[in-house]
């Protein structure tokens, strides 16, 4: 059998306000991604989505 990468799942999570906007894995890598938080509907402030070695940078 061919042995798979162990994959584990992570919300993005609002700088402003907490809220988990999407879900990202772990060998994810990601900069100048610019994300609208829509969950909470008092904040729907923009922030720059930042994943280095598969944690998200606040």
């Amino acid at each position: 059998m061919i042995k798979k990468p162990q994959i584990e799942r992570f919300w993005v999570i609002c700088p402003y306000c907490g809220a988990k906007v999407c879900i990202y894995d772990n060998t994810a890598h990601a900069s100048g991604v610019y994300m609208k938080c829509s969950r909470n509907t008092n904040c729907k402030k923009e922030f720059e989505l930042k994943i280095e070695n598969g944690k998200q940078i606040i």
